[in-house]
C-alpha cells in the first residue's frame, strides 16, 4: 500500500503526500482520487476480512472490526496452546514449565504462601532475618506467680515476611509450671513448613535442653530465625519466679558513651570498668567510635581496650590509660549491635 499520489497532492508533514480540499474562488483544484489508491485502500481491508474467514458483504459494516478480533483470538489461542495458564494449585506447588500465571492466580498464590509460610524449608534460607516482637519495647510481658509463668499475647514478624498473632494460642498453651531453684529460657519457635508457632519453658538443667550443661549465657542458647529466646526465668527456693524479658528484633543497635574520665586510686585494683546492660535475645557485638586518651598530664598512654563478661544480658567495658601509679578509663563512644 501507498499513499495517495494523483494530481493536486499535498504535503501533510515530513513529506507525506495527503488530500487537499477544492477552492475554486481561489483558482485550487481538489486532489485527484485516482482508481489505483481506491483499489489499494479496498484490498488491504478485504485481505484483512478475508484472512478472518469472512465473507464480504455490502450490508455489514463491522467486519474490519471483526476481523481483528478474530485473528487477534487465534493469536492468543496459539500463544496459550504453547503457553497455558497454570491452575492454582500447580502454582502453589510450583508446576510452572511453559505455563503462565494470570493475576487472580498469582494473587491466591500469594494468599497461601502469607498464611502458612514458605512450603520448601529452603525457601525460608533467603528470607535470614530475625524476629521482632511488635511491642514498644520489642519484648514480651510475662506475669509471674507462685509456681508459674504466664505469657501475654503478642504479635511479632517471622523472618520480615509474615505477621504472627501469639493470641492464636489460648491460656493454657500459654501457661507454665515452675519448679523452686531452677533457671529456665521461655523460647518461642515457629515451624516453616506447617506455620505452627510454639512457646516453651526450657530447664537449664535438662539434658535434653542443654546436653552439654553450658552456662546460661552462652550463645548457644540465644535467639535464632525460628526461635526467639524471649525471657529468662529464674525460681527460687520458694518457687517464685523472676522473669527477665529480653529484646527481640531484626536490629538490635545501642550506644553508650562516657564523657568524663574516672580514675582507680588503688594500683592493686588497676581496671575501672563501666557495666553496660542490654537485655537483648542475642550476645551483642561491640565496635569503638571515638576515644580520648589524653585527659591529663599523668595519663598521657592509652593502655587499653577491653569489654569482659559480654553476654546477651551486657557486658563491662573499659579503655584505660597509664599512670605512674593507677588506671584511668577515658571518655568514649562506642557503638552496640546485634
Amino acid at each position: 500500500m501507498d499513499r495517495i499520489n494523483g494530481a493536486g497532492t499535498t504535503d501533510i508533514g515530513g513529506g507525506r503526500r495527503g488530500f487537499r480540499d477544492e477552492n475554486l474562488g481561489a483558482g485550487v483544484e481538489g486532489t485527484e482520487v485516482t482508481a489505483l489508491w481506491a483499489n489499494m485502500i479496498q484490498e488491504e481491508i478485504m485481505k484483512v476480512c478475508t484472512e478472518a474467514g469472512l465473507a464480504p458483504s455490502e450490508a455489514d459494516w463491522t467486519q474490519l472490526y471483526q476481523a481483528i478480533n478474530i485473528l487477534l483470538d487465534a493469536l492468543f489461542a496459539d500463544v496459550q496452546a504453547a503457553f497455558p495458564y497454570a491452575t492454582t494449585p500447580e502454582a502453589i506447588a510450583g508446576v510452572l514449565l511453559n505455563k503462565i500465571i494470570n493475576p487472580k492466580t498469582l494473587a491466591d498464590v500469594l494468599a497461601v504462601k502469607l498464611a502458612a509460610g514458605p512450603l520448601d524449608a529452603a525457601v525460608a534460607t533467603y528470607l535470614n532475618v530475625y524476629p521482632t516482637i511488635l511491642t514498644a519495647d520489642n519484648k514480651a510481658v510475662i506475669t509471674p506467680s507462685a509456681g508459674q509463668v504466664v505469657v501475654t499475647p503478642f504479635k511479632w514478624i517471622w523472618r520480615q515476611f509474615k505477621t504472627v498473632d501469639l493470641s492464636d494460642l489460648n491460656l493454657a498453651a500459654r501457661t507454665f509450671a515452675t519448679t523452686a531453684s531452677k533457671t529456665y529460657h521461655l523460647r518461642l519457635s515457629y515451624n516453616v513448613v506447617t506455620g505452627v508457632q510454639t512457646l516453651s519453658l526450657k530447664d537449664l538443667s535438662s539434658a535434653g535442653y542443654n546436653p552439654s550443661a553450658l552456662a546460661e549465657g552462652n550463645v548457644a542458647f540465644d535467639g535464632g530465625y525460628d526461635d526467639m529466646l524471649i525471657a529468662r526465668v529464674t525460681t527460687d527456693a520458694g518457687n517464685v519466679p523472676t522473669v527477665k524479658a529480653l529484646k527481640n528484633a531484626s536490629r538490635l543497635t545501642a550506644i553508650a558513651q562516657r564523657t568524663t574520665s574516672v580514675t582507680n586510686a588503688n594500683p592493686a585494683i588497676g581496671w575501672v570498668y563501666d557495666p553496660i546492660t542490654v537485655d537483648w535475645s542475642r550476645q551483642p557485638a561491640i565496635n569503638l567510635d571515638t576515644t580520648n586518651s589524653n585527659i591529663s598530664s599523668e595519663a598521657d598512654n592509652l593502655q587499653g581496650i577491653i569489654a569482659t563478661t559480654r553476654t546477651r544480658y551486657g557486658f563491662n567495658y573499659l579503655i584505660s590509660g597509664t599512670s605512674p601509679s593507677y588506671y584511668i578509663t577515658c571518655p568514649y563512644l562506642i557503638g552496640i549491635s546485634a
